[in-house]
């Protein structure tokens, strides 16, 4: 299986900033929402039924912050281009340079001109590294809805560009024009690794008896039924009375996505994948000095 690796320099961070799943950090509110709801005298399902929401939130890894986060707003109300800074924590590790509205040309983050015209930045303390081939996106936390500021997101090639903390830096923007503290225990960053692989396309048009014959399992060859069949059969017809997720997860026709992130020790590498001369040397020759002939 393919590993991330998250480096830090401390023990510190490692003891107290260890990046969690995101399986496990999802929000109270998302944990403690029902599937079903009374929606004008009838039940219906909320989102916390929607699988595509679910694999969402539990994909990936969550950066949090490790402590308090003071967020200063430099400049006097009034001013245009206001000057947000992270208040540099005691041992100095987490402040950047700030990104002026200046960098940004015409563009406007969230549609506020006039109100929040700059971005500030944290160092992570981590350094990101990811197998050759994978890179890795760096987004704004699903669902984690945060009232001052936003993430920028991107895609940055951790296979590669992972010196120190090159790829350890996140952009946030606020929402609001004064200063403010993230709490300690707040989601940054989710980061999500992914293979980098060559895609095209195809542009199809189907017949219009092929749309009517995939609509139900009477008109169709594999005798597949619909979900919305199923949603019809006795077997679900009293979801909504035992507040149970439907027949799209328990069918066959979805996976548990967050199968795909585990906290299990990677596997030893395997001989075939160093060079063979390494390979050679650590069977070898113990008392080889590191230095070639």
């Amino acid at each position: 299986m393919p590993t991330i690796d998250f480096i830090a320099h401390n023990e510190e961070t490692i003891r107290t900033f260890k990046p969690v799943l995101a399986k496990k950090a999802q929000p109270e509110w998302w944990k403690k929402t029902k599937v079903f709801t009374d929606h004008q005298g009838a039940k219906t399902q909320t989102i916390r039924a929607c699988p595509a929401m679910d694999d969402w939130l539990k994909t990936g890894w969550i950066i949090e912050s490790q402590h308090d986060i003071e967020v200063i707003n430099g400049n006097a109300p009034g001013v245009p281009d206001r000057n947000f800074k992270v208040k540099t924590d005691p041992v100095g590790r987490i402040a950047s340079p700030n990104h002026p509205h200046a960098q940004l040309g015409s563009f406007t983050p969230w549609g506020v001109p006039g109100k929040v015209r700059d971005a500030f930045k944290l160092r992570a303390p981590w350094n990101v590294k990811t197998p050759p081939g994978y890179s890795c996106l760096y987004l704004d936390p699903f669902l984690h809805s945060n009232k001052y500021f936003s993430v920028w997101q991107g895609i940055i090639d951790t296979d590669r560009f992972r010196t120190n903390q090159d790829n350890a830096q996140m952009i946030f923007y606020p929402k609001v024009d004064h200063s403010f503290t993230i709490p300690k225990g707040t989601a940054l960053c989710q980061i999500i690794p992914f293979k980098r692989e060559t895609w095209t396309a195809t542009y199809q048009l189907a017949s219009d008896k092929s749309w009517h014959d995939n609509k139900s399992r009477i008109t169709q060859n594999d005798d597949n039924p619909t979900v919305e069949e199923l949603n019809m059969s006795p077997k679900y017809k009293d979801m909504d009375k035992d507040m149970k997720f439907g027949p799209y997860r328990n069918e066959g026709f979805w996976n548990e996505k967050g199968q795909f992130y585990t906290e299990e020790e990677p596997p030893p590498e395997c001989p075939m994948h160093k060079n063979y001369k390494d390979v050679q040397r650590e069977l070898t020759d113990l008392n080889w000095d590191g230095e070639e002939e």
